[in-house]
C-alpha cells in the first residue's frame, strides 16, 4: 500500500509516537490530521510535518471533541482512510497505595473510551473507504503486570471491544490492527504516567530497561502492518508467545513479569 494521497486520522499526535507516525506519514504523502489537547504543543508539532496536516486541540475523554475532530477530518479530506488511536496514559503504584480511585477513571476514559469517541463517528467514512482503525494498544490488554492494574484494566477493556467489533463489522471491509509494543522509549508516556497520588510522576518517573523498543522502531513497525492490512502486530515478536507462557505456566510467568518489572529503576 501507497499511503500517498490517503488520510490519516492521529489521536495524541503531538509528540511520541504519535508524531513520529504523523511526521512519517506526511513524508509519504498522506494527508495528516492530528488531534491532542495541547494546542501549542500541537501547532509546534505541525510544524515538523510535511504539507499542511490538519490540527485539532481537543480530548479524547470528550465525546463531543472527538465527533467534531471526525467531522471536519472528513469534510476537510472528503474522507477517511486511516484512524489511528494513539492517545493514552499509563500508572505506576500499586493498587494498595492508590489515595484516589479516580485514577482508574481517568485511565479507563484515556485508553478504552477515548478510542470508542473516535471510532464511533469515523465507522461511516471508514466503511465508504474500506479503511482501518488502529489500536496501540499493550501486551498488558493480554497479561497483567504490576504498579499498573488501572492501565492493564482499560487496555483489557479496549481488546474485548476490539474484537467485538471485528464480528460486527466484518463484512464491511474496515481492517482493525491491534498493536501491542513492549515499553516504548523514546516518549513521554512514564512521565505523565500517573503515582499513587494521580498526579504525573514526572521526575518520579520509572526508567525504561534495555528491553524496550524505540518510538522510530515502533513507528516503522506499525505502518508496515498497515500497508499489509495485519490484524496483529507484536513489538518485538518475541511477545507473541507470553500469552501463551501464561496460559501453560502461569506461575512461572507471574515470577518472570514480577521480576522483569521489579528490576526497572
Amino acid at each position: 500500500m501507497s499511503f500517498n494521497g490517503q488520510s490519516i486520522a492521529i489521536t495524541g499526535a503531538s509528540s511520541g509516537l504519535g508524531l513520529h507516525l504523523a511526521r512519517e506519514f506526511s513524508a509519504q504523502g498522506a494527508r495528516v490530521a492530528m488531534m491532542a489537547r495541547d494546542e501549542a504543543r500541537l501547532k509546534k508539532s505541525g510544524t515538523e510535518c510535511d504539507g499542511d496536516p490538519l490540527l485539532f486541540a481537543g480530548d479524547v475523554t470528550s465525546e463531543n471533541d472527538c465527533k467534531i475532530f471526525i467531522e471536519k477530518v472528513t469534510a476537510e479530506f472528503g474522507g477517511l482512510d486511516h484512524l489511528i488511536a494513539n492517545a493514552g496514559q499509563s500508572m505506576w503504584a500499586q493498587f494498595e497505595d492508590v489515595e484516589d480511585l479516580a485514577l482508574y477513571r481517568r485511565l479507563l476514559e484515556v485508553n478504552f473510551l477515548g478510542a470508542v469517541h473516535c471510532i464511533h463517528p469515523a465507522l461511516a467514512a471508514l466503511k465508504k473507504s474500506s479503511g482501518q482503525v488502529v489500536v496501540v494498544s499493550s501486551i498488558q490488554a493480554q497479561v497483567g503486570v504490576p504498579f499498573h492494574s488501572g492501565y492493564g484494566a482499560s487496555k483489557h477493556a479496549l481488546e474485548g471491544f476490539i474484537d467485538a467489533l471485528r464480528c460486527e463489522l466484518a463484512d464491511t471491509g474496515i481492517n482493525f490492527l491491534n498493536a501491542y509494543p513492549h515499553w516504548i522509549r523514546g516518549t513521554n508516556l512514564r512521565q505523565h504516567a500517573l503515582g499513587h497520588d494521580s498526579e504525573p510522576m514526572g521526575d518520579r518517573k520509572r526508567a525504561h530497561n534495555s528491553s524496550g523498543v524505540t518510538v522510530e522502531e515502533c513507528a516503522g513497525a506499525i505502518q508496515s502492518a498497515m500497508a499489509r492490512r495485519r490484524q496483529t502486530l507484536y513489538l518485538p515478536w518475541t511477545l507473541r508467545y507470553v500469552q501463551i507462557i501464561k496460559n501453560i505456566f502461569p506461575g512461572f510467568a507471574r515470577w518472570a513479569i514480577r521480576r522483569k518489572v521489579g528490576g526497572q529503576k
